[in-house]
């Protein structure tokens, strides 16, 4: 690519040089088991008391919804190097990638088909991961070594989220410093990648830094899905006293990528056809720079108040080609970019009426930017196209839970949310001049910038929950909730969209029994329905709203035993049942079934085995919007993940396979265009931490 950036080029080569060779002497001197002065992997202290292992956990009683939380031990125990890959193993949770990788990869909640990445909400630290676009969420730049917790809420959260809060919510907790210590890891596997991460943090009385690097690279699976990218994140924490806490982070990614294009149904069956690219010639590039500072003050009785400022930056030049191309002729220039900046203020505070103990909540929400898209290069006459919208979201919303007599715990909430969008397209045209005199000859021509659309929307959303839970004793409590949701049109929807297209809206009904004994052992059981009403939808030549309701319906039953003290079995089953109203037809890409099995062993003090069996439904094909359409179904699958961990003079090695018995599947298809999924895959990896001696582990 010819763009080139501060972080991307010559110190982006040097960045990755340097992490590229520490991992290496990382990988080679830990496997072969040289001692160090290093503490243990694994005895780091946790967040949440209640998942220790890999598997998930039922949140607080309170909860009126499904909620599953993974700590930081579930993701190092997990068999597994994607984040995606590890969150896709939950209930109704289920994957969607293009390239086998986390680049244009990502997870749908509750069936929400292949409108996912606008109606699933992605949160880092409380900061929209998602892109005011039809992207949605870059997983990519995220690493597994930065992340502390995660928390899956499942169904409408539109009240405390607001927009785009449909079928869920991941809220993803990065770690922040418990103790000064260093951490390295480094891992090589199939398709020749790399991944290395190194993780330091410092804490005294007032202070707390923390700072994550990262760099990953692979080959992929099929030709042309190679990604090589940078990542680095810092978090810096100053309590001045006890009632007052600041923050500043900032997350710096920058990658390079191959686009393969689909395969032809008729080749994912060959070992070879399969992995071959349509496109060998498409590629692109992402900057991704976030930071933000914040800020928590205790006012006592009165409450504590929390402001967070943000703002994000995102560019991304990309070249696709035709299917096949034999050379880089047809090979078209686009970029993405957007810019955009957040403020979340809340304001907490509890009152007691006799034997009610209340939680109130006051927030406002604001967001504003600018999503621009160029088309076909910048000069090409009649071809080239800049289409931009400015957009300004705010909400603001109130949410109370009340503690009452009996173990009977009440929620509710309301949230306003006003969005205002102006857009224009722009298009690089030859014009003429021309005589007024037959035979109308040309007097002049030139090249030049002409709009040739302009609009703009305002719109005004409503948001609201009413949840019960019942505690009926130590072990059991019943929830349920009724909620209603939306979705504002995204700038990119409206660059192309029909005249009359309008926020969807979403009627959420859900129900459950959860169970925890004494000695960590847990399940729940959930029933949902959700209603949506002008669901946005593209059909091939617009963006526009589906005329009738979508129904989604299903049950989610998920569960974690430990028969010995040395080991833990968890698992999940769910089913969904997604359709038009009109028409009955299941809605493309939603797996009516899907179920996983998870083991952890402790052979001993230093041999551990994680294991991951799961099973995912066949799935109508993304095309199939009609029951006219005839294209081929996704096929079921089973795929087995398997990964051994040893502790050894200080230092933890991991060797693990990806797809052990190689099962051929495709998360996404197109008519005839599928995109197959990586086959069997190895890895090896060795962990190092460092702390000083003054530290406990």
């Amino acid at each position: 690519m010819a763009i080139r950036y501060p972080f991307s080029a010559d110190a982006g080569s040097a960045f990755s040089f340097v992490l590229h060779r520490v991992g290496v002497a990382a990988l080679v001197f830990g496997t072969a088991g040289l001692a160090v002065r290093a503490d243990g992997i694994r005895n780091t202290e946790q967040a949440l008391d209640e998942v220790t292992v890999y598997g998930s956990a039922v949140n607080a009683p309170k909860e009126t919804r499904s909620v599953t939380v993974i700590d930081r031990q579930a993701v190092l125990n997990a068999p597994t190097n994607s984040l995606i890959d590890l969150l896709s193993r939950e209930a109704n949770v289920t994957l969607r990638s293009f390239t086998g990788h986390d680049k244009f990869g990502g997870i749908d909640i509750r069936g929400m088909g292949d409108t996912f990445s606008s109606n699933v909400l992605i949160l880092v630290d409380g900061m929209r991961l998602n892109a005011p676009d039809l992207s949605g969420a870059d997983f990519s730049t995220l690493s597994l070594g930065q992340i502390e917790r995660i928390e899956v809420i499942r169904g409408n959260g539109g009240v405390q989220y607001g927009d785009g809060a449909v079928g869920g919510v991941v809220n993803i907790v990065t770690r922040k410093a418990k103790q000064t210590r260093a951490e390295i890891y480094s891992s090589y596997g199939s398709f020749d990648t790399w991944d290395t991460r190194v993780n330091v943090g410092a804490q005294s009385q007032a202070l707390q830094a923390t700072l994550n690097a990262a760099h990953y690279q692979t080959g992929g699976y099929r030709d042309n899905t190679f990604l090589d990218k940078n990542q680095l994140s810092s978090h810096l924490g100053l309590r001045p006293n006890e009632s007052v806490s600041l923050g500043a982070d900032f997350r710096i990614h920058d990658d390079e990528y191959g686009l393969a294009g689909p395969v032809d149904a008729s080749a994912i069956d060959d070992t070879k056809l399969r992995r071959q690219a349509s496109t060998p010639f498409g590629g692109g590039e992402t900057h991704d720079y976030a930071g933000g500072v914040g800020g928590t003050v205790d006012w006592g009785k009165l409450g504590e108040t929390r402001v967070n400022l943000a703002y994000r930056y995102r560019d991304n030049p990309y070249e696709t080609a035709n299917y096949w191309s034999p050379d880089r002729s047809s090979v078209l220039p686009w970029n993405n970019s957007f810019k955009h900046g957040e403020v979340d203020a809340r304001h907490q505070f509890h009152l007691d009426f006799g034997k009610i103990a209340q939680d109130w909540t006051l927030g406002y929400y604001r967001r504003e930017g600018t999503a621009l898209r160029r088309e076909i290069g910048r000069y090409v006459p009649d071809q080239s196209a800049l289409k931009q919208a400015e957009f300004n979201n705010q909400s603001g919303f109130l949410q109370t839970t009340w503690y009452l007599p009996g173990r009977w715990i009440v929620n509710a909430g309301y949230r306003r949310d006003t969005l205002s969008l102006q857009r224009h397209a722009d298009q690089y045209q030859h014009r003429c001049t021309y005589s007024s005199v037959f035979p109308f000859p040309p007097i002049s021509c030139a090249d030049q910038w002409a709009t040739v659309g302009r609009a703009n929307q305002d719109w005004r959303s409503d948001a609201a929950d009413a949840g019960l839970s019942w505690e009926i004793n130590d072990d059991w409590t019943w929830y349920g909730s009724y909620s209603l949701g939306y979705r504002n049109p995204n700038p990119e929807e409206l660059v192309l969209a029909a005249d009359d297209l309008r926020p969807q809206r979403s009627k959420n009904w859900e129900s459950g029994l959860r169970w925890h004994s004494a000695q960590g052992d847990q399940a729940s059981l959930g029933w949902f329905q959700m209603v949506n009403q002008a669901e946005i939808y593209y059909d091939n030549s617009v963006n526009r709203n589906y005329t009738s309701a979508t129904l989604r319906r299903g049950v989610e039953l998920q569960g974690r035993y430990r028969p010995a003290d040395a080991l833990t079995l968890s698992g999940n089953v769910s089913y969904i049942d997604a359709r038009f109203e009109d028409s009955g037809l299941r809605m493309p890409l939603v797996p009516e079934l899907k179920g996983q099995i998870g083991l952890l062993w402790h052979a001993d003090e230093r041999l551990s085995l994680s294991l991951s069996a799961e099973y995912v439904g066949r799935r109508n094909n993304g095309a199939t919007l009609t029951p006219t359409d005839l294209y081929p179904r996704l096929r079921a699958y089973q795929k087995v993940d398997i990964k051994a961990f040893y502790q050894v003079a200080g230092a933890e090695i991991s060797a693990g396979i990806n797809n052990l018995f190689n099962a051929f599947y495709e998360t996404s298809a197109y008519g005839g265009a599928f995109y197959p999924m990586p086959e069997r895959q190895f890895y090896l990896g060795v962990t190092y931490a460092f702390s000083t001696s003054g530290d406990k582990p």
